[in-house]
């Protein structure tokens, strides 16, 4: 009897033993995804959530404080991971956590990440000290930053059109907070384009966005981005995830990289008088008379990135 007890009691601790071994090793911390995180969070997130910004001038909360919220609400990398990708796949007020946020700063934009980014993101969130405000964020990230050979010119494209959508959706989110959408729209008449060339520039590639319904007369696609177009929103009514192309022209390689809609998009590009109000409406029909580019619901094809790439 008592060997018995002996032999129960060793089992037990031999199962506790395997049960914290591999809880713990769920919880570890992946070098490579820890470089993939940084980098996607320094090209993706500090835009809007930098910890340098000052308090007044916040357009969304710092990260810092977004990833204390998550770890207090959540039990393990396991739980913290599964809520911040599902708010980032979709921004609503049923997946947010941070209410308070959402009713200061408005819903983020949805991010085109795919889900091993969106992986990556939190992975990198959870394991490492984020950066608060007053911290000096490209120091800090610099030991996570593992060179990994060449990149493909479909994943420079990717980068540079996430960076330039980065800058552009802090632009639109200060101005929609400041003044509404109507002085979104402003913004867009008076700036979109000149930043996205200054980015650019800045990028060393030529940097445009087209669509097949467009606004501005200057962002009609050509044959070969209609092409493309038309195929991806096919498969999106099919239920496939949209893809990415590249193409080859003479010296340079030519990136498309889908944009889908948001609920910040329906705020401009939503059905009229349910999405948008009429004071936005009206500025549309002042600045743009010719304008096809209305309508649209959540996740839908707006329209492409085109990434011009010197080989």
């Amino acid at each position: 009897m008592k060997k018995s007890v002996i032999v129960l009691a060793i089992m037990a601790l031999i199962i506790l033993a395997q049960c914290q071994s591999q809880k713990s090793g769920e919880d570890l911390p992946n070098e490579e995804l820890l470089a993939q995180g940084n980098n996607l969070v320094e090209t993706n997130c500090y835009s809007c959530h930098s910890p340098d910004a000052k308090h007044e001038s916040r357009i969304a909360p710092p990260m810092a404080a977004i990833k204390k919220h998550y770890i207090k609400d959540t039990d393990g990398e396991k739980a913290f991971s599964e809520a911040i990708i599902a708010f980032m796949q979709n921004p609503s007020t049923e997946t947010a956590k941070m209410n308070h946020a959402v009713e200061k700063f408005g819903l983020m934009p949805k991010m085109s990440l795919s889900e091993q980014e969106l992986k990556a993101v939190s992975h990198y969130m959870y394991h490492t000290e984020i950066e608060k405000p007053g911290w000096n964020h490209k120091t800090e990230g610099k030991k996570y930053r593992k060179g990994k050979g060449k990149k493909s010119y479909l994943e420079k494209g990717k980068e540079i059109a996430l960076s330039t959508k980065a800058v552009l959706g802090k632009n639109l989110l200060t101005a929609i907070n400041a003044d509404g959408a109507a002085h979104a729209v402003e913004f867009c008449n008076t700036r979109a384009i000149h930043l996205t060339d200054s980015m650019g520039l800045e990028l060393n590639a030529k940097v445009k966005r087209v669509s097949d319904q467009s606004r501005n007369p200057d962002n009609i696609a050509n044959e070969d981005e209609l092409s493309y177009i038309l195929e991806t929103k096919e498969k999106l009514q099919a239920g496939i995830e949209p893809k990415p192309k590249l193409t080859e022209a003479g010296n340079k390689m030519i990136g498309y990289y889908p944009i889908l809609t948001n609920e910040m998009c329906l705020k401009c590009h939503g059905k009229p008088e349910v999405d948008i109000n009429q004071s936005t409406l009206d500025v549309l029909s002042a600045l743009y008379p010719e304008d096809k580019a209305k309508g649209y619901g959540l996740n839908e094809l707006r329209g492409i990135w085109v990434i011009d790439m010197a080989k």
